[in-house]
């Protein structure tokens, strides 16, 4: 037997464009001799279509487009294909299905079971929209019987689902091992976090083993508002074997041969991983940022190229996903701005042959004191004030998207992870974009994807002084970061503490202070662009604080 597995792009809520997708895949898969072809879970509606799923036409919708598929393919191979469908268990709910296309109809062949009320990164609202399910489906093809899973793989609810066993009995994968299946077809739309693909790899292919089973697993690739879909869909021998991989971040029709001659099993193509943490984090990133700005149907984006690092790398992020012509890269120079931050956001833009345009904010920047001094005179200044540094970053935000809306462009975000932690950003100022790239990075995590950057292309696009200059915002007199913040080698570590910690675990003077100022800044974090999320804890998605919180304990020591 030949399976076909369609890694696809799907965009969420575009039933006619998802459906072209998969009809044109699975005529090709058919023309390679596949007997059975297989999408990815909801890959005829698109992941995470959240309130899309409350119109009365979306699920009628999605109907009439298996009824298309159904006459489109009716000569052709089955075809397993994710979509929503009504829900036999709760009324007025959807199921989250695979549908059986073949012979000119189609049929429900398996729902998806969602064994958590845990978190379940990327979709959180499933829960909302669709039943628990109860079983697994199985179908008949070519002599073998296959199991058909719908759930992540390992992460969230779906390692659940291969993993723990129920007090109840209730187990929904060893009923359907116990029912006698030779294969387990997995159909998911799990997004990618650093270290995903391993320990996916690793949790099917014992699966695979520990049943003696044939296991197909077919994943999702692209980016759907923050999540990125890495594809790199594999299938497993019944010894654990890897048997297939398709291509990482890309679209790809993987046909997977299952016959038990040894040369068969060499023509399976094996696609290879990831190098390095530093490549899997750069391609999702230009996968996130590609389909982004390609979904919301838009051709240009702009951001402040400040000759800093977090810039720097936005900008290259942008290029790559994008191609230099479509990237416009504003100077906004104050006189605080130094004359090496503007020669190496110069260069830069050089290097990779990005648009620059360059509008001095000093005008704007009197003009605003002059505006504010008689409002200004009504308040007593007090000691750390910000007040005209924050302006400075607000004249830049506004310029951004002011010339944003004459380019019809988006704005991309530059801010990272640690500076959203500790709050050190101005809202409607360095806050503004339509995306934030780096987000969910660490300061220290984007020094190093910069180094790694430079040494992958083997050149020095990113200026080294932008490497190894101290960080500053630059909006005071010989202004540094280290100013205001711990060191980023000793806060990075401390804020992942905060996020994820540790039983047991102390913090010192300095942790707690960094937690206190994390605790006070989720009120900045709320209303920041949305992040592209390559962690297993970024903000606003598992992790969430009270807005108006007051975090204290007795201390009766």
């Amino acid at each position: 037997m030949k399976v076909a597995l369609l890694q696809c792009n799907s965009v969420s809520g575009d039933v006619v464009g998802n459906l072209e997708r998969v009809l044109l895949a699975a005529r090709r898969a058919a023309r390679a001799g596949a007997d059975l072809c297989v999408t990815p879970e909801l890959a005829l509606c698109g992941v995470t279509p959240g309130e899309y799923l409350c119109a009365p036409d979306f699920a009628p919708g999605c109907r009439a487009a298996l009824d298309h598929l159904a006459k489109a393919l009716a000569d052709g191979p089955p075809l397993l294909v994710g979509v929503p469908v009504p829900s036999v268990y709760a009324t007025g709910l959807l199921s989250n299905a695979a549908a059986l296309v073949r012979n000119g109809g189609w049929q429900v062949a398996s729902r998806k079971v969602y064994q958590g009320l845990g978190r379940n990164p990327g979709h959180e609202g499933d829960l909302y929209h669709f039943d628990r399910g109860i079983s697994c489906g199985i179908i008949s093809l070519c002599g073998w019987r296959l199991g058909v899973v719908l759930c992540e793989g390992a992460s969230g609810g779906g390692s659940s689902f291969w993993k723990t066993p129920y007090a109840s009995g209730h187990n929904p994968l060893m009923e359907m091992i116990q029912r006698g299946v030779d294969a387990v077809v997995h159909m998911t739309a799990t997004p990618f976090r650093l270290g995903i693909q391993s320990e996916m790899e690793h949790l099917l292919s014992h699966v695979a083993a520990r049943h003696h089973i044939h296991l197909f697993s077919v994943n999702m690739v692209g980016g759907t508002d923050v999540h990125v879909y890495n594809g790199q869909s594999t299938a497993f021998d019944p010894t654990g074997r890897l048997l297939a991989r398709a291509r990482a971040f890309e679209e790809d029709l993987l046909l997977v041969g299952c016959a038990s001659d040894s040369k068969e099993k060499t023509s399976n193509r094996i696609e290879a991983q990831c190098a390095c943490p530093e490549e899997a984090c750069w391609r999702a990133l230009v996968l996130g940022v590609h389909d982004f700005v390609a979904k919301c149907g838009a051709e240009q984006v702009l951001l402040g190229l400040s000759g800093g690092m977090d810039s720097a790398l936005v900008c290259c992020i942008a290029a790559a996903a994008l191609g230099s012509e479509r990237v416009s890269a504003v100077l906004m120079p104050s006189p605080y701005t130094s004359e090496a931050s503007l020669e190496d956001a110069r260069r830069l833009a050089d290097n990779l042959g990005v648009t620059t345009i360059c509008l001095p904010i000093e005008p704007l920047m009197q003009s605003f004191a002059q505006s504010l001094a008689p409002g200004l005179e009504q308040f007593a200044p007090w000691e750390g004030e910000s007040t005209f540094e924050n302006v400075q970053s607000r004249i830049r935000g506004t310029l951004l998207t002011c010339l944003a809306n004459r380019a019809r462009a988006l704005v991309l975000n530059t801010g990272n992870k640690s500076e959203a932690g500790m709050g050190y950003c101005t809202l409607y100022g360095d806050s503004v974009g339509a995306l934030s790239v780096i987000g969910d990075l660490s300061k220290s995590e984007v020094f190093a994807l910069g180094r790694w950057y430079n040494q992958w292309r083997g050149e020095e696009v990113i200026p080294q002084r932008v490497l190894e200059k101290e960080p500053s915002a630059e909006l005071a007199p010989n202004q540094k970061d280290s100013d205001t913040l711990p060191p980023y080698d000793v806060l990075d570590p401390l804020l992942a503490q905060c996020l994820r910690p540790r039983p047991g675990y102390m913090l010192d003077a300095v942790g707690s202070d960094v937690r206190r100022r994390l605790f006070a800044a989720e009120f900045k974090r709320r209303q920041l662009p949305p992040a592209l999320v390559i962690s297993d804890m970024p903000f606003g998605q598992g992790w969430r604080i009270p807005l108006n919180g007051r975090y204290r304990l007795p201390d009766f020591s």
